[in-house]
């Protein structure tokens, strides 16, 4: 509608009256003439600031020509039209936004930001081309932060999912040459719930789990997933996907989408348009990370603390790395938040990570899975100190897993006979009752311990009680652990 005219002409367009809360009224004009996009439930048009030139004062919506109106602009906004039976998302973030409702239709005035959106094919994103590996990292990451305060907005609203990140929704500005990361339409907001909703988005952006309506911080990430691809060169994260819908066209919808997900984003052409490119292992990390976080299954995608430290930690690294400064703490921080135990290898590294301060070092074991902790035990030499909470972590999970195998039979290493109880009594001792430890029972109970001889699980026992006869208090609590512990 009205997209041929120019601003400039004379022609009719409607004024929309806003009636602010000192009872001032501020008029907007919108001539339809820059349409801005469309979607399912409705469009959006450029609109601007204007005083009517005779002074009239306006209540109502209602049309008026061009030429009666002195328009402001310099400070433009959008307007989005809604179709019969859509409305906004009732968690929509209402900030600096307008609602209106005239012949029933719902109008929403929300502010316009210049800018461009992200193409799935690469040659149609002229500005990511020009791009510095560094502008595409500080873009993803302040993404990622914005998607974190939708998530965790507790100050101002519930937590919320955007529920439809896509590259139409992004806009993206440069503003004395530093690029700008801005999430649009909100229209899908979803309150975090672990029961269903209604399942909406767009097709290739979508998780599986969302065709069952259930929505997370983790299916906003694997949406998010296919633009970080594009921000790091990739050819056309869709590639595979389009292919297969192109060849498959009697599919249902819903059977389209968990196809996609088994066949994955494609990362054919990652970084190869950066000039200097990244180093090669920061590219591997990152390419790796990208595949976790668009992994069919919820629970093998990396959690939202995860996916903040990295793309915090790449992009310390990409500052400190330019001013010559050491990156190896950095470096520790995404393998961790990656779940990449190639670190452990290296002596200097780990003792760089002992000596840490102690929240970070807090925070950087709480993203480690039980794999993680159990290896860092089985690397670390015997004049290296392993922190409680890794030591705790590795003994929880042996119980967890020695659990599940007594009732699943897993071909693992406890379908050796191991002793369940001696195992709970230490994981008991370490906690919270280190006095029982060295009681007459915990004795005989000490002496079955050390002599299991599985190399996989005698380290870790052996830390464990070498730091109860030590007599330190536990250094460290985390809320995770007593669900962890809480094996029958």
């Amino acid at each position: 509608m009205g997209q041929t005219a120019a601003l400039g002409e004379v022609q009719d367009g409607t004024i929309f009256p806003v009636k602010q809360q000192d009872g001032t009224v501020i008029h907007y004009f919108c001539d339809y003439s820059e349409f801005l996009g469309e979607g399912s439930s409705g469009d959006i048009y450029k609109a601007y600031p204007c005083i009517l030139k005779d002074n009239r004062v306006i209540d109502t919506a209602c049309k008026m020509n061009r030429a009666a109106v002195q328009l402001d602009s310099q400070h433009p906004v959008a307007i989005k039209i809604y179709k019969n039976d859509h409305s906004p998302s009732p968690y929509r973030l209402k900030q600096n936004s307008i609602l209106l409702t005239i012949n029933d239709r719902l109008i929403l005035i929300m502010p316009y930001i210049e800018g461009f959106s992200i193409k799935p094919e690469l040659n149609e994103n002229v500005e990511i081309r020009t791009m510095s590996f560094f502008q595409a990292v500080d873009l993803a990451w302040q993404l990622i932060i914005s998607l974190n305060q939708l998530h965790y907005n507790n100050s101002s609203g519930p937590p919320t999912v955007h529920g439809d990140i896509s590259g139409d929704n992004i806009r993206i500005r440069c503003i004395n040459g530093k690029y700008e990361a801005h999430l649009i339409d909100d229209d899908f907001n979803k309150l975090i719930l672990p029961t269903s909703q209604i399942a909406q988005g767009t097709p290739e952006h979508l998780a599986v789990e969302v065709l069952d309506g259930f929505y997370s911080e983790a299916s906003d990430f694997y949406a998010l997933t296919p633009i970080l691809y594009s921000l790091f060169g990739a050819f056309n994260p869709f590639k595979n996907i389009l292919k297969f819908r192109e060849s498959h066209r009697s599919l249902p919808g819903n059977d389209l989408i968990r196809f996609y997900n088994r066949i994955g984003f494609c990362g054919e052409g990652l970084f190869g348009h950066f000039e200097p490119k990244p180093q090669q292992y920061i590219a591997q990390m990152l390419s790796s990370f990208l595949k976790q976080m668009s992994a069919e299954q919820k629970d093998k995608r990396p959690s939202p603390e995860a996916i903040l430290e990295f793309f915090t930690a790449l992009r310390q690294y990409c500052l400190f790395a330019s001013v010559l400064e050491s990156t190896a703490i950095h470096q520790i921080r995404m393998a961790i938040a990656s779940q990449d135990l190639n670190w452990m290898n290296n002596s200097n590294l780990r003792a760089l990570f002992f000596n840490l301060d102690d929240n970070v070092q807090h925070r950087l074991i709480q993203l480690m899975w039980p794999k993680a902790c159990r290896q860092l035990i089985l690397l670390s030499s015997a004049n290296e100190r392993i922190p409680e909470l890794v030591l705790k972590k590795a003994l929880i999970d042996v119980l967890r897993q020695l659990t599940l195998s007594e009732t699943a039979g897993w071909p693992f290493l406890f379908r050796q006979n191991l002793p369940h109880q001696e195992l709970k009594w230490l994981l008991y001792c370490f906690e919270e009752h280190r006095d029982d430890f060295f009681s007459s029972k915990g004795r005989q109970f000490i002496k079955t311990l050390e002599n299991l001889k599985q190399p996989d699980l005698k380290p870790i026992i052996v830390a464990v009680i070498a730091r109860i006869k030590e007599g330190q208090p536990i250094q460290y609590e985390t809320k995770n652990v007593a669900s962890l512990a809480a094996v029958s």
